[in-house]
């Protein structure tokens, strides 16, 4: 049966595999031949992506009760197909595993010897995703230093990757941090972040349309501002949303402006009726909204039962800012009976659990400076390298634009000789047919009418012309040649 079910699940289900805490999420089909598709893609990065996908789908989402024979399975496709980052992913599936079944120290450790392995491999992606489920990680343990100091890491992967998608999702990340230990203006500004990131690079992706609008009325909700989470509402409600726990969203957004609304009777119908719903993901601040709702409806022995339930629950002890606010409840109510002792001691644990919330801030602030200088400083680097390769452009193009107007005053210098030159020789050989001229040409015909006028005046012509035969053939071969010479100084 329970191979049925996971056949089931793995071959028609179409599910959602969560980036982060924040309810990144995305979409893809599992089939049994999947993993194997993947494998076989020869981009790294690619191959990578759709991998961890798989791990995460298979293993956060799968039935619990398939995940030993699925991890025996997912092992032995990665060994027979040789996959290079292998043991890096061997360490990701037992922390995903780890953790699903909220051993969290285990699941750190895990994912750390992940990152050793990404990072020994210098698989960036991987370790930019294994760093990111390790701020998850260190998140849900009550380790907000730790987490913000991981999440710094993994935002210098992605500036590395240059994949501003992986920017997006990362700033959701940090802004669902903040969100938990009441950091609400902080956690608005990397919302914003994340939204301006997408619209810069125009990704073409509803889901953040989603899930931006979402987690900023969970901080309005906090704040207690109406109308903007009424306005978040409404975008929640409106047609460009796409998200798998869009029907969650929208009628968790609802009952907190019930809340707000001071309809408290109606907001604790809405939150039972949902709890009953099938299509409603629950989240692990739900039972604190009906403790408060019930509280503020005059239930006070609901709203105590529910708080003391919180109290020892496991993720509630990691979590002072949770603990102080469910003390604060407690407290109140015992004042509102006249229980003052009982009142003092709630307010004075809620004041404890105040003071280790506000150390844990302030060295998240701390931390979170130290992110924001790397940013600068990351900025500035990029600047400077940008600069030194305008810098080079601009050399090259002087360089080429110099050596341009040098051949340019080559070729006009060379041909400036050489029309000066072409002139030399014309005058030259001008001169030189006029000097044939005058001197060869004129000369024989000279020499030829001479002959011809003295034979006119001979009386006995025929006597005559033989006495000066030579001669005029003499002088009209040499006439001859003088005319041949200039017709060859014509022709060069």
């Amino acid at each position: 049966m329970a191979s049925l079910v996971k056949k089931f699940s793995l071959c028609i289900l179409l599910v959602a595999f969560v980036v982060s805490s924040s309810e990144a999420s995305s979409y893809i089909y599992l089939s049994e031949d999947s993993l194997v598709n993947f494998i076989k893609i020869k981009d790294r990065n690619l191959q990578d992506k759709k991998i961890v996908d798989y791990i995460k789908l298979r293993f956060q989402q799968g039935p619990e009760n398939t995940i030993p024979e699925g991890k025996t399975e997912v092992y032995e496709k990665l060994d027979k197909y040789q996959v290079d980052d292998r043991e890096a992913l061997k360490y990701f599936i037992e922390s995903t595993v780890q953790r699903r079944l909220s051993k969290l120290p285990e699941a750190e450790t895990a994912m750390v010897k992940a990152i050793d392995q990404a990072s020994k491999a210098k698989a960036d992606f991987l370790i930019y995703s294994f760093i990111s489920h390790l701020a998850f990680i260190q998140t849900d343990r009550g380790n907000p230093i730790g987490a913000i100091y991981s999440y710094g890491l993994a935002q210098k992967q992605a500036l590395k990757l240059n994949e501003p998608l992986l920017q997006v999702y990362l700033n959701i990340n940090i802004s669902d941090l903040y969100y938990k230990l009441n950091l609400y203006s902080q956690s608005l500004y990397y919302l914003n972040l994340a939204f301006r990131i997408k619209e810069e690079n125009k990704i073409k992706d509803d889901r953040f349309y989603t899930i931006i609008s979402y987690n900023k009325a969970e901080n309005f909700f906090r704040r207690r501002n109406l109308d903007s989470l009424q306005q978040c509402h409404n975008e929640l409600m409106g047609p460009n949303n796409k998200s798998y726990k869009l029907f969650t969203y929208q009628n968790r957004t609802a009952y907190y402006i019930s809340i707000l609304k001071h309809h408290y009777a109606e907001a604790i119908t809405q939150i039972k009726e949902l709890q009953a719903n099938k299509k409603y993901v629950h989240n692990d601040l739900e039972k604190q909204n009906l403790a408060d709702a019930f509280y503020l409806n005059g239930q006070a022995d609901s709203a105590t039962a529910i708080a003391n339930q919180l109290l020892v629950l496991p993720y509630s002890a990691n979590h002072p800012e949770i603990k102080h606010h469910l003390y604060e409840l407690l407290g109140k109510i015992a004042r509102d009976r006249g229980d003052y002792k009982l009142a003092a001691e709630n307010f004075d644990l809620a004041l404890k659990q105040s003071e280790e919330s506000l150390n844990n801030t302030t060295q998240v602030g701390n931390a979170s400076a130290q992110i924001k200088i790397d940013k600068i400083e990351n900025t500035f680097t990029d600047t400077a390298e940008k600069y030194r390769r305008e810098r080079l452009i601009l050399i090259l193009v002087s360089i080429t634009t110099v050596f341009m107007f040098a051949v340019i005053a080559l070729l006009y210098r060379s041909a400036r000789q050489k029309r000066h030159y072409e002139k030399l020789l014309y005058d030259n050989k001008k001169n030189e047919l006029a000097f044939i001229n005058s001197h060869e040409v004129r000369k024989h015909l000279t020499n030829i009418l001479g002959l011809v006028e003295l034979m006119s005046e001979s009386k006995d012509k025929k006597q005559e012309f033989l006495l000066v035969e030579k001669h005029l053939y003499d002088s009209a071969n040499k006439l001859d040649e003088a005319i041949k010479n200039i017709s060859d100084k014509l022709s060069d």
